[in-house]
């Protein structure tokens, strides 16, 4: 996205990043996270090894700096390089450091397919020996195989639980997912960064061992594509091809009458691993089931949007536009999944409590005025895959610190966002 806007990057601190949102405005409020990816990349690369002594204290230090300057704990993206080359020891290293901050530790667990189980008990385990409360971000289950077995980690969450251990998750209201289309391949491709990775595609000895791992798998890992099938993948944003945007892979396969495989391959070299894709992967009752637990809140899992400029390219999933008014159309008033006294408090309290927010979350006397306005017998999503950038219906005013900065539709121009800090 810096790319895209002819932005630099101007920072190299969590207190930096903070300075230069604050110094050119922001209309909502941001609780910045400290990314383990960043951590490790930083000191190690993308070398798929475990630290040493000497790094795994360096990035123990970087991380209690970021803490120090108002983070509110650490994620992981346990699917994506280089956090994908962490063994659950490092991860709990670094959290017994969030912990002494009373930060929290979220994370895109390592997998959500057939390692659903192991990858949900990682994280308890990581909560349990750190000490530190644990956010399963878009709680799911991947491929039909897998489909059901929510009800297994939701039990596994509740136990932890009741064992003293803070465990909970989020989820948004669609059956798809999305990531870079470069995250199909095995581990060992990303090893080295983004250049070696292209290197490899273009080897033709290398293609063929990708290819065949991603057919059978490597170790505990597997392809989402041989999981789910290249009819369920769509790419969602291709700068070099935007008449790819909204296709299946199968489907752009087919029209050019190549293997999938090489299709990918060679889209993820010409676009210098840039591509993004839509998966289609999940059951309708499990997302029902995680969004009306007692210990799920609301999440839209997507980056800002905007339906002009730089934030309107490609066709990115609708949560970003269709999260919320979706869970309080759907899911609320028409099929009553939850009570909207429910829904909102996912959406709001709930959220604010597990982050440590004292003054936000509730609409009472005291508190800081982040409030959407909205009618419940008119507000609907509009945003769909093929058509994304639709803003939802049913909204009349969304007001943060504050200041209106929606009013019947329409930016207003303000900023009056913050960047929040963890109270120390």
């Amino acid at each position: 996205m810096l790319k895209e806007a002819d932005a630099k990057l101007e920072w190299s601190s969590t207190a930096e990043y903070m300075e230069v949102i604050e110094r050119n405005g922001v209309s909502l409020n941001l609780a910045p996270l400290v990314g383990h990816g960043t951590l490790r990349a930083f000191v190690m690369g993308y070398e798929k090894r475990r630290p040493t002594s000497m790094e795994l204290e360096q990035m123990k230090r970087l991380l209690a700096e970021s803490l120090e300057q108002g983070a509110f704990g650490m994620s992981t993206g346990l699917i994506y390089p280089p956090s994908c080359y962490a063994e659950t020891e490092e991860i709990i290293e670094l959290c017994k450091v969030v912990a002494k901050y009373g930060g929290i530790y979220a994370s895109h667990i390592r997998g959500e397919e057939h390692r659903l189980l192991d990858s949900v008990k990682e994280a308890i385990e990581i909560g349990e020996k750190a000490k530190v409360p644990v956010e399963i971000s878009h709680h799911k289950a991947a491929g039909r195989e897998n489909w059901g077995k929510v009800k297994e980690t939701l039990r596994m969450i509740e136990e932890a639980r009741g064992l003293g251990v803070e465990v909970t998750c989020d989820v948004y209201p669609y059956t798809a997912g999305s990531f870079g289309l470069d995250s199909i391949l095995p581990p060992y491709a990303h090893e080295g960064g983004v250049k070696k990775m292209l290197e490899k595609l273009k080897d033709s000895e290398s293609r063929r061992k990708l290819r065949n791992d991603m057919v059978k798998g490597v170790g505990k890992w597997r392809s989402v594509a041989s999981i789910i099938g290249w009819e369920n993948i769509m790419i969602s944003y291709c700068k070099g091809h935007p008449e790819y945007e909204g296709k299946m892979i199968s489907e752009l396969a087919g029209q050019k009458s190549v293997d999938p495989f090489d299709f990918v391959f060679d889209l993820i070299i010409e676009e210098k691993s840039s591509t993004s894709v839509v998966l289609f992967s999940m059951s309708e009752d499990d997302m029902r089931r995680v969004l009306k637990s007692p210990f799920s809140m609301i999440g839209s899992d997507s980056s800002a949007r905007a339906a002009y400029g730089i934030l309107a390219a490609g066709k990115p999933h609708p949560r970003a536009y269709g999260t919320f008014p979706r869970v309080l159309g759907k899911y609320v008033r028409e099929e009553k999944v939850l009570t909207l006294q429910d829904a909102i408090r996912k959406m709001t309290s709930f959220p604010a409590q597990k982050l440590g927010l004292k003054d936000r979350g509730l609409i009472k006397e005291g508190m800081w005025a982040d409030i959407t306005i909205f009618n419940p017998r008119k507000i609907t999503d509009k945003a769909t895959f093929t058509a994304p950038h639709q803003y939802p219906e049913g909204i009349k005013y969304v007001i943060i610190n504050g200041k209106i900065v929606i009013e019947k539709g329409e930016h207003t121009k303000e900023k009056p966002g913050k960047v929040l800090r963890r109270a120390s």
